[in-house]
């Protein structure tokens, strides 16, 4: 590492690294050659022996500092403060990469969440509806349940009627019977008065009467069958009708029976299906809260990365503005100590000592160290 001053410089020549001009030679008297140029000036009328020895006072100063001269240290800070530049700004954008894709990750963990609510509200609106339809499909069940056991009993009560109809017939049968039995005897009788007619003369005019008695008593009886025997049409027609009035009942009950049945079975049918839709109703409602859940639990998770993002950037950007803090101090020192050396001193002691003040001035200020005073540290002291 070089210095400010040479010696290892050849013979002749300025110990001035920036400078190493030939020497002139020694006076005729003889005596010390020069180690510095007498005559040469820098910016700011500073001789090399001066510069010589700021840098020396530079070096005693700082310790073993890169660079060679003032203009290469203030190069080094310059480096430095690029190669620090260079981070903080892969961090700003790493930061504002991170909070985009912070950003979209809560718009799609918000999205996520209201279509899961969506679909949980949508799931809630079906399942009302299929407890509606299960309550229609048992009110049909009983409304079918009713008009079969309203058919039943019209068939009942028409079986009674056939059955008094059939009643009324045996009954007209039976009157029949009695009616040709009396035709019968009033014709035997007939027969009877007509064959002692002729053996009983006095006994004629009672047998006369007797006989058209006996007529009168058999138109009546001719007219009664007659009577009955349209009484029996009618019956036969009435019974008929009865039948088939009972039929058609039967009909319509066995009619009214399939139809209850079919209902009810269409309405087993429909309520296993909306039972089986409701299942899967609370299927895709189960699932429906388990990514509401999902969401909850990413949208937190994204929070908590936007928290210690945050965090991190509020430490990046307080160690960034210390570094440029420290460095805006340097540059200050650094072009403090240029104008000092820029200056005209009548000794190089003079000039080492304001060099000197002026580094002890510049620095900062530390805070005494808690095992030298014998105090404890207070509550948040690094």
């Amino acid at each position: 590492m070089d210095t400010a001053t040479d010696d290892t410089a050849p013979q002749g020549r300025c110990k001035l690294a920036a400078c190493r001009a030939p020497l002139p030679p020694a006076g005729p008297r003889g005596g010390r050659p020069p180690e510095y140029c007498p005559d040469r000036t820098w910016p700011g009328g500073k001789t090399c022996k001066q510069l010589a020895a700021a840098q020396s006072a530079l070096h005693e100063a700082f310790g073993d500092a890169p660079g060679t001269t003032l203009d290469s240290a203030a190069g080094d800070f310059a480096r430095a403060a690029d190669a620090l530049a260079t981070p903080l700004s892969e961090l700003h954008t790493a930061l504002e990469q991170v909070r985009g894709q912070v950003t979209e990750e809560l718009t799609t963990a918000a999205a996520t969440a209201t279509s899961a609510r969506t679909d949980a509200a949508e799931a809630r609106e079906t399942a009302q509806l299929a407890e509606n339809a299960r309550a229609e499909a048992e009110q049909a069940q009983a409304l079918a349940e009713q008009a079969r056991s309203e058919a039943e009993t019209a068939a009942a009560e028409a079986r009674g009627e056939a059955e008094q109809a059939r009643a009324e017939a045996e009954q007209a049968r039976s009157e029949r019977a009695t009616a040709l039995d009396a035709q019968h005897r009033a014709e035997t009788r007939a027969a009877a008065h007509e064959a002692t007619a002729a053996a009983a003369t006095d006994r004629a005019t009672t047998a006369e009467e007797r006989a058209a008695t006996a007529a009168n008593e058999l138109t009546q009886a001719r007219e009664r069958i007659a009577a009955l025997e349209a009484e029996r049409d009618a019956l036969r027609s009435t019974l008929e009708s009865e039948r088939r009035t009972h039929a058609a009942t039967e009909a319509d009950l066995r009619q009214a029976r399939d139809t209850a049945q079919t209902a009810a079975q269409a309405a087993e049918t429909r309520v296993e299906q909306t039972q089986n839709h409701l299942e899967k109703v609370q299927a895709r409602a189960e699932n429906a809260e388990n990514r509401a859940e999902q969401a909850e639990t990413q949208l937190a998770h994204a929070h908590q990365r936007a928290t210690d993002t945050a965090a991190d950037a509020a430490t990046a950007r307080a160690t960034a503005e210390t570094l440029t803090t420290e460095l805006t101090q340097t540059r200050t020192r650094l072009r403090n100590l240029h104008e000092i050396l820029l200056e005209p001193h009548e000794t190089d002691e003079h000039l080492r000592n304001r060099l000197l003040s002026a580094l002890l001035q510049d620095q900062p200020e530390q805070p005494p160290d808690p095992e030298e005073t014998g105090t404890p540290p207070t509550e948040g002291a690094p």
